[in-house]
C-alpha cells in the first residue's frame, strides 16, 4: 500500500471515530466523549497536513523539475478543502470552536474525503503554474476562504434547525449540548469575516499572478466573475448584521443563501469547460 493511501485511510478513519464519539456523547447522560472526539479531531487534522506534504512531495519527486500541489483533480481538491475545512476551524476559528460543532463537522470532513480515493483526469494547465509564489498563495487563500463560507452555512443550518425545534417546542433532552442561538450567530459572522478576508486576498493575490503570467489583472473566465460576486454578496450581508445591527433569523437566512454563489464559484463554474480550473475546481 501506498503512503499516500494509508494516510488518506488513516485521516478518514480519525476523522469517522470522532464522529462515532461525538454521537455517543449525545445519546449519552455524562460530558465524556466530547474530550476524545476533539483530540481524534486534531490527531486526524496533523495526519492530514501530513497527507498533503506527502501528496506533494510523491509527485515532485518523481518529476523532479516539477513541483505538485494536490489540487489538480477533483479527488486531491476534494480533499484539499476537507483539510482547509479542519484548518480554518481549529487553527483561525480556535477561540470560537465549540465542542457540540464537531458532531456536525466530522461527517462533512469525512464526506469530503471520499472522492479522494478515485482517480480523476488533472488540469495541466494548473501543473505549470506551480512555481509561481503568488499563483500558490491565490490557491491557498481561496480554499481557505471558501472553507470558511462553508464553516458558516454549516453553523447557519445548525442555527435554523434549533431554532425551528425551539419554537415548536420539539422535546429534546440535549438542547444544553448545543451552542446558543447567540453564540451560533457570533460564530457564523466571524466565519463570514474571515471568509471575507481570505478570499478578498485570494482575488488581489490572483490579479497580481495574471499580471505577471498574462499582462492582465483579471482572467475573462467564469470563476474569476463568480469570485467577485461572492465576495461582493457577503460584504454586503457583513454590512447590514455589523453596521445596520441587522440580527437574529432573517440575516442567518440571508447568509445561508448566499451559500449558493459559494458553491457555484467552487464547481459550478467548471461546467462551462472554460479556463484554469476545468478539470478541478
Amino acid at each position: 500500500m501506498e503512503l499516500t493511501t494509508f494516510l488518506l485511510f488513516t485521516v478518514m478513519g480519525l476523522y469517522f471515530l470522532a464522529f462515532v464519539l461525538f454521537v455517543m456523547e449525545f445519546v449519552s447522560t455524562e460530558r465524556k466523549h466530547f474530550r476524545w472526539a476533539n483530540r481524534f479531531v486534531e490527531v486526524g487534522f496533523l495526519a492530514h497536513t501530513l497527507l498533503i506534504f506527502a501528496q506533494t512531495f510523491s509527485v515532485s519527486r518523481t518529476v523532479p523539475s516539477t513541483f505538485h500541489f494536490p489540487v489538480t483533480t477533483l479527488g486531491e481538491a476534494s480533499g484539499f478543502f476537507a483539510w482547509s475545512l479542519a484548518f480554518v476551524y481549529l487553527i483561525l476559528l480556535r477561540r470560537r470552536k465549540s465542542e457540540t460543532f464537531g458532531l456536525v463537522l466530522a461527517p462533512v470532513l469525512v464526506l469530503f474525503l471520499i472522492p479522494a480515493f478515485f482517480p480523476y483526469r488533472a488540469n495541466p494547465n494548473l501543473q505549470k503554474h506551480f512555481h509561481d509564489g503568488y499563483f500558490l498563495l491565490h490557491i491557498l487563500s481561496a480554499f481557505f476562504g471558501y472553507a470558511s463560507f462553508a464553516l458558516s452555512f454549516i453553523a447557519s443550518a445548525l442555527y435554523l434547525t434549533l431554532d425551528r425545534a425551539l419554537k415548536r417546542k420539539v422535546p429534546f433532552t440535549s438542547y444544553h449540548k448545543f451552542p446558543s442561538l447567540e453564540g451560533l450567530e457570533r460564530f457564523i459572522f466571524r466565519t463570514i469575516l474571515w471568509g471575507l478576508l481570505l478570499l478578498g486576498f485570494a482575488i488581489v493575490s490572483g490579479a497580481l499572478w495574471t499580471k505577471s503570467a498574462f499582462n492582465t489583472f483579471i482572467l475573462r473566465e467564469p470563476k474569476s466573475i463568480a469570485s467577485l460576486l461572492t465576495w461582493g454578496a457577503y460584504l454586503v450581508i457583513i454590512y447590514f448584521h455589523e453596521l445596520r445591527q441587522a440580527k437574529g433569523k432573517r440575516i442567518v437566512l440571508v447568509s445561508l443563501g448566499a451559500f449558493v454563489l459559494v458553491l457555484f464559484t467552487f464547481l459550478g463554474t467548471s461546467m462551462f469547460q472554460t479556463g484554469l480550473h476545468v478539470g478541478a475546481w
